[in-house]
């Protein structure tokens, strides 16, 4: 009885310290496209919140808050760890197509560190380790794609409300442009994509990990992913 009694415990525990795959489907009227947490997030680093009659997601990310992507255990980077708090596209987008992606995000707090990702169009896969197509970041409180040409946008004066972000995708040319609230923020033809690669959307929390890192928060909503061709 007692051996019994020792093996539930340790079956109980087990189950409660596994986290399952969590799929994000019609979070609300508004979204069109359905994502997934490919890693085991964070805890209470998710939440689906309404606001307003509209629901959105909110994702926050304390310093010392590792991700869980096998890549996120590794020094790499400049960096002992990473911290991540961030869903994936369940299908993937087709390499001879031309897409929109328009979604709304606001900038809730924090931000504030080094190479904070809030958006990347990624392209691994299991049968292909290759890094992100492009990726919209925040550098010490300005918004950065990795790129040369790109006006300034600052976190600070644009905190607690509502940006409008639209992504044209051209990948047969290579070409992408990133708008915000309407206004051209960066664009460029060299967009590659590895062979082997399968492009998809992924948004959330991904930064370098430090424990001096502060607390960051970002909401997101309206996501709708339109095949122009």
């Amino acid at each position: 009885m007692i051996k019994k009694s020792i093996i539930l415990i340790i079956v109980s525990l087990l189950l409660s310290s596994c986290q399952t795959t969590r799929f994000y489907d019609a979070i609300d009227k508004n979204w069109n496209v359905n994502f997934y947490d490919n890693c085991a997030l964070p805890k209470d680093s998710v939440m689906t919140l309404e606001e307003n009659n509209n629901k959105f997601l909110r994702f926050q990310l304390k310093g010392g808050q590792k991700g869980s992507c096998w890549s996120d255990k590794k020094a790499r980077h400049g960096a002992p760890y990473w911290e991540r708090a961030e869903l994936k596209q369940s299908a993937y987008l087709h390499k001879n197509s031309v897409y929109e992606i328009k979604f709304k995000a606001r900038f809730v707090s924090g931000f504030e560190g080094t190479r904070e990702t809030f958006f990347q169009i990624h392209q691994y896969n299991k049968d292909c380790r290759v890094g992100p197509m492009f990726m919209l970041k925040s550098r010490y409180g300005k918004l950065h794609g990795d790129f040369s040409s790109q006006k300034e946008f600052k976190i600070k004066d644009n905190k607690n409300k509502w940006i409008n972000f639209k992504i044209n995708l051209d990948f047969p040319e290579g070409l992408y442009s990133v708008n915000i609230d309407g206004k051209n923020f960066i664009s460029g033809n060299d967009m590659g994509y590895r062979h082997c690669g399968k492009p998809h959307i992924k948004f959330g929390i991904y930064r370098p990990g430090w424990k001096k890192n502060k607390k960051s928060v970002i909401d997101f909503d309206n996501f709708q992913l339109t095949k122009i061709e």
